[in-house]
């Protein structure tokens, strides 16, 4: 896939470079325009597919790439940039074999070129059986974030596996945490939340349940100055069984307010038979999704003391959405507001495979920021009485039979918004602003959105201000709180995005003033070997 620049120049879209050279000794950048924050000090790690093949083997999905950690250090008014693959299992196993001989989400092994035919299927059947083959083993590719477990950074993914890492060299320490040795998880998210005392909440699957697969809500409290996971005290708090008993939901986030859990059951759903047998048939496992168009979407809510579910069936046509933008109780109590970064169906999860995005324009209609209302009593309602409370908002939650919400959202504008992040000390409460990439184009018109510009969205209004650069690709944003302000405006930070260039060696990083979103500063790095794009990212202040 190519990014036709403001020149009209093609090159390589940054998520699809190949990182051939890593930069593992620091590179100190130049400030090419504005200055530094004087109090803004601390490391910005972040992570995303930046390995895109092995020997003449190539991933084929926009997810599937090995990871590559990004750490640009901030300090005394200097910056310096540093890379380093994940030493993950599956990168070595690769690397050893010259060729990518561990599946990912969108891209199965490539078999033993050196075996028969006959060998081949009998490794098939293995994999299939669990006997003398790790294929059936779920990657530790931990390409999708990064987070602190109290003092332990850890680099995550969505399977059973996390990575720690050294948040100094960036290299991985010791071997990868396997979660369902610690609780009965099969997956995790790679988007839990964090509590005020480094507490984490998260949530994963459970296939072997014996009510069928469920979704489980984890607490894992932190640890400090230790050898041992933070797994290792991890508890499951509570569990939703499946509506459909084969055929789990595919999820990416879940949002909370302070007392409660959301959770979207999306009508995007993992055929858990196909995978098992997804060796024997070379599936991976996105080739094991279905979208069902016609089938509704479900929100879930828990109370996070005791687990128990509020005894309300939430419902909406079908959407997807990857990221939960946040999520707050209404001041009288009555109904969650519920914000997230909407599609209108989950078939993009299914497009986005290298080759088809290279062509297919289509492939991909954006998401938008998307309200919710969720009321959280029913008692003395009325069959087609719309229970939403909250003014100026064109949400509804509307009784249907049988305890039923019908929900309709709110679009907060048509703005493609994606990977939005807010001032995290909100998180779970009343806000104001997220921050998210954007792009100039209408999502309407169903092209490809480029992220060329990054988006303050005022979530009670709709209104934005927005910083735009030309000939370049922004990254996900991540605000920081100004401490010279403790007990100052929700804003009163600055929003900071990496940037990449049409030379494929520059990257820079961009700090944004936060109230106006207009830039304080660019520093530019020229880095040893390709720069690759990211997903997400935490700032650690020193």
């Amino acid at each position: 896939m190519s990014w036709e620049t403001h020149t009209g120049a093609k090159v390589d879209h940054p998520f699809f470079r190949h990182c051939e050279q890593q930069t593992e000794t620091p590179v100190r950048g130049t400030i090419v325009k504005g200055h530094l924050p004087p109090w803004l000090t601390g490391v910005l790690i972040r992570n995303g597919p930046g390995v895109q093949k092995f020997g003449n083997t190539s991933y084929a999905h926009l997810f599937d790439g090995c990871s590559v950690l990004h750490k640009f250090k901030i300090a005394n008014g200097e910056a310096t940039y540093q890379s380093r693959a994940l030493e993950s299992e599956a990168y070595q196993r690769n690397t050893a074999a010259n060729r990518i001989v561990v599946s990912e989400f969108g891209t199965h092994s490539f078999p033993d070129p050196c075996l028969s035919i006959l060998g081949r299927l009998q490794a098939k059947f293995e994999a299939v059986l669990g006997k003398g083959n790790r294929e059936m083993e779920m990657t530790d590719n931990c390409s999708v974030n990064v987070g602190y477990y109290g003092d332990q950074l850890y680099a995550m993914t969505e399977t059973v596996f996390i990575r720690r890492v050294d948040p100094e060299s960036l290299k991985c320490i010791g071997d990868k945490t396997r979660i369902r040795d610690h609780c009965a998880l099969n997956t995790a998210t790679a988007h839990p939340h964090c509590f005020e005392d480094g507490t984490m909440l998260n949530v994963g699957n459970n296939f072997k349940h014996k009510g069928g697969p469920h979704y489980c809500f984890v607490k894992v409290p932190p640890k400090f100055n230790s050898e041992e996971t933070a797994y290792k005290e991890a508890t499951i708090i509570g569990s939703i069984p499946s509506r459909w008993k084969f055929n789990p939901s595919y999820f990416h986030s879940f949002g909370m307010t302070l007392d409660k859990i959301i959770f979207v059951e999306a009508p995007l759903c993992l055929n858990i038979v196909s995978m098992l047998s997804s060796p024997l048939w070379n599936k991976s496992y996105e080739e094991c999704m279905t979208w069902y168009p016609n089938e509704k979407a479900r929100f879930h809510v828990l109370s996070m003391d005791d687990g128990k579910p509020v005894p309300i069936t939430y419902e909406t046509d079908a959407f997807f959405t990857f990221h939960h933008i946040n999520s707050y109780v209404s001041d009288d109590g009555a109904e969650i507001i519920c914000d997230v970064a909407g599609y209108n169906d989950g078939e993009f999860v299914k497009k986005a495979n290298v080759n088809q995005l290279k062509t297919d324009l289509d492939a991909m209609n954006g998401a938008t920021a998307r309200r919710f209302i969720l009321p959280l009593s029913i008692e003395g309602a009325k069959i087609d009485e719309n229970l939403v409370k909250m003014k100026n908002t064109t949400a509804t939650a509307v009784l249907r039979p049988g305890n039923v919400v019908h929900l309709t959202p709110h679009h907060i504008n048509k703005e493609w918004a994606e990977l939005p992040r807010i001032n995290y000390s909100y998180n779970g409460k009343k806000y104001k602003y997220t921050y998210a990439i954007a792009s100039s184009e209408d999502v309407m018109n169903y092209t490809i959105p480029s992220a060329t510009k990054i988006s303050k969205i005022n979530v009670d209004d709709g209104t934005t201000k927005s910083w735009l650069s030309k000939g370049v690709m922004v990254s996900e944003p991540i605000f920081v709180q100004d401490p010279t302000k403790p007990s100052g405006a929700e804003d009163d930070g600055v929003v900071l995005t990496t940037v990449f260039h049409t030379n494929p060696k520059e990257v820079s990083l961009v700090v944004l003033n936060a109230p106006d979103m207009t830039e304080l500063c660019e520093i530019k790095f020229e880095a040893s070997g390709t720069v690759t794009s990211t997903f997400h990212g935490i700032w650690n202040s020193n």
